[in-house]
């Protein structure tokens, strides 16, 4: 959906809750679609740090947090791909996501996932 902003004045911050910004010319800013696969590749990098952490709080077992980073690990190997498989990536996060959704303690853990998925989805 687009929208002339033209002649606006902003006081304060601006937020865009529609995530990233096209200009006129192709150029983007920020997340959305447009982005590309090094945007996916540092939700998931951040992703995994997430996973690690959630894992030393004991939020979740290490059992968990090895299969949870594998599939993570699958997904950020499949967005580096000369043509990604969006379907493919959104199930390897979905299975991650999966794999922590029931335990209460890794709720930002289910949330992070989550995101990673609409981001692929929003860029693929």
């Amino acid at each position: 959906m687009a929208f002339n902003q033209k002649n606006q004045q902003v006081s304060g911050g601006q937020v865009n809750i529609a995530r990233g910004a096209r200009i006129s010319g192709g150029i983007h800013l920020g997340g959305g679609p447009g982005g590309d696969a090094a945007d996916l590749a540092g939700v998931l990098t951040a992703l995994l740090a997430e996973i690690q952490q959630a894992q030393s709080a004991g939020h979740i077992s290490e059992e968990v947090a090895e299969d949870v980073q594998h599939e993570v690990r699958q997904a950020a190997r499949t967005a580096q791909q000369p043509t990604p498989d969006a379907p493919a990536i959104t199930s390897r996060l979905s299975r991650a996501r999966d794999l922590v959704s029931g335990i209460g303690t890794a709720v930002s853990l289910t949330t992070a996932l989550t995101n990673a998925i609409h981001t692929a989805q929003s860029l693929f």
